[in-house]
């Protein structure tokens, strides 16, 4: 077995001839030139782009002015290492292709369309939900807005609370402002029940999908948010916090203090995420928890299957990833909420590892061939 044969049929080898190679010492000197040779090929073709100048001039553009303008979806990708790529192509080539090579059968639904109604609904104490469009602008104590409900102006305080519930569609985000003047902004597929007058010693909500709160200060009553998993107590300040049930918690905190579950304190800029029953709490980029609420996707290092879970609830449509390894690709991801499905499969057919097909209401993507 020679080095020309090595270069050409390397990919066709059997285990008995990649141990021989190995075991040779003139082999393995020609092996290292190959790995050179391959890495180099693949660094021309997936050159490593420039992610942090990139990021510094959207940071200085967009988000430090804080003004809300169109922008057209930016996206970047990394390739697996062109190093350890290069060791499967000599120790492990055959485990490796069997165990990532194309196939239908790892086809997966990563998110699901539904048919509920795409607008904002409000109940009270269960009763039937009713749209906000049909609600008059000011029914005495509640003020209804096209982007907000305001709850902070009741003109009586008669009789018990009522438990009011709001909802948003897929698509939308909305804001509500609580009897006590806290702010909470839901981003789509989210629900917010809470009294119709806060009594007693805390101030109590529930959530069930993510919410940006800006927290009325209020010493002597605590304001705390329950999910399905976790706890957050706080007094006065903003802070982001994520429990959809397919999604993993996380508490990101923008000012001021929260104490998560009574033992896990947070400081400005740290984010707390539950896993696997505890958490684990490090410094984060907010833009990152807290650019929805302003009308973009925003994704740095994310898994795929993060950020297409986040463009169906947004989409409402149904998101097909047709092989399992295209899971762990993570990526710089950068979108004005307001463009079209269609513009974001274009940007994504852009992008060197996937391609992306629109078929009705199902987005299906693929590892490029």
């Amino acid at each position: 077995m020679d080095s020309e044969r090595m270069i050409r049929d390397i990919d066709q080898m059997s285990d008995e001839e990649l141990r021989a190679l190995l075991s040779d010492e003139q082999m393995a000197e020609d092996a290292d030139l190959i790995i050179a040779y391959r890495e180099a090929k693949v660094k021309d073709a997936y050159p490593v782009p420039d992610s942090s100048k990139a990021w510094e001039q959207f940071h200085a553009v967009h988000i430090a002015p804080k003004k809300a303008r169109r922008i057209q979806l930016r996206s970047v990708a990394y390739t697996a290492m062109a190093a350890a790529a290069m060791l499967l192509f000599i120790v492990g080539w055959h485990f490796y292709s069997n165990k990532f090579q194309d196939r239908t059968d790892d086809a997966m639904l990563a998110f699901t369309a539904n048919d509920a109604p795409q607008e904002v609904l409000i109940s009270t104490d269960n009763d039937h939900p009713q749209s906000i469009r049909e609600m008059d602008v000011d029914n005495g104590d509640i003020l209804v807005k096209e982007t907000m409900i305001d709850f902070s102006h009741p003109r009586s305080s008669d009789g018990s609370p009522k438990i009011k519930t709001v909802s948003t569609p897929r698509g939308k985000a909305y804001t509500v402002v609580l009897p006590d003047g806290t702010r909470a902004i839901l981003n789509a597929d989210s629900k917010l029940l809470f009294p119709s007058r806060f009594t007693g010693e805390n101030r109590e909500v529930q959530l069930v999908g993510e919410a940006y709160f800006d927290v009325k200060k209020d010493a002597a009553h605590p304001f705390i948010v329950k999910t399905e998993k976790v706890v957050t107590r706080v007094l006065g300040t903003e802070f982001n916090l994520t429990a959809y049930p397919e999604s993993d918690v996380s508490v990101t905190l923008i000012s001021g203090s929260v104490v998560v579950n009574d033992d896990v304190k947070l400081k400005p800029g740290e984010n707390a995420l539950l896993e696997g029953g505890e958490f684990k709490v490090t410094t984060v980029d907010t833009e990152y928890y807290t650019q929805w609420k302003e009308g973009y996707f925003y994704f740095d290092n994310v898994p795929l299957i993060d950020v297409v879970r986040e463009l169906g609830r947004w989409y409402n449509i149904n998101i097909q990833i047709n092989e399992n390894s295209l899971m762990s690709y993570r990526l710089h991801f950068i979108a004005d909420r307001n463009a079209s499905i269609e513009q974001v499969v274009q940007n994504l057919n852009e992008l060197s590892f996937l391609s992306a097909v629109k078929q009705g209401n199902r987005l299906i993507i693929m590892k490029r061939k």
